[in-house]
């Protein structure tokens, strides 16, 4: 299963468009890596229970982005690397939402516990699943 990518058919946001932002945000945060294999169009469409065209159709994108290339013999594989100074930005805004994350938790009286008890149940549940072979 392909962990760090996932759409909701119900979000109103065409299907394709959560793929190419998934595959985006995951090389922003390091996910993915220059060189990293991308799925075959028929592994992921089947992982995700979607259509191989809303795949094709993504992975175009992508390769118009520059992000990706198919190379004949490997698949299809990322060409980007955001560089340092993208991952130090994404960090920086990871804790900005980790502010707010915090300050609405109290605003709704979430106590500290459970919030700390939550972020280790999803902590477990994506490290769990990378601990199996699976990426997070």
């Amino acid at each position: 299963m392909t962990l760090w990518l996932d759409v909701d058919p119900r979000s109103g946001v065409p299907i394709y468009v959560q793929l190419v932002e998934g595959v985006r945000h995951a090389l922003e945060v390091g996910t993915l890596r220059s060189g990293d294999r991308l799925p075959t169009v028929r592994r992921l469409a089947g992982e995700l229970t979607i259509a191989p065209n809303t795949v094709v159709k993504a992975y175009n994108e992508l390769q118009r982005m520059g992000l990706i290339a198919s190379r004949p013999g490997v698949g299809t594989v990322v060409v980007a690397d955001p560089g340092e100074t993208v991952r130090e930005q994404q960090v920086e805004a990871l804790y900005e939402r980790l502010g707010v994350l915090v300050r609405d938790a109290a605003g709704l009286g979430i106590t500290e516990d459970e919030i700390w008890e939550r972020f280790a149940s999803e902590f477990e549940r994506v490290h769990g699943r990378a601990a199996s072979g699976e990426r997070a």
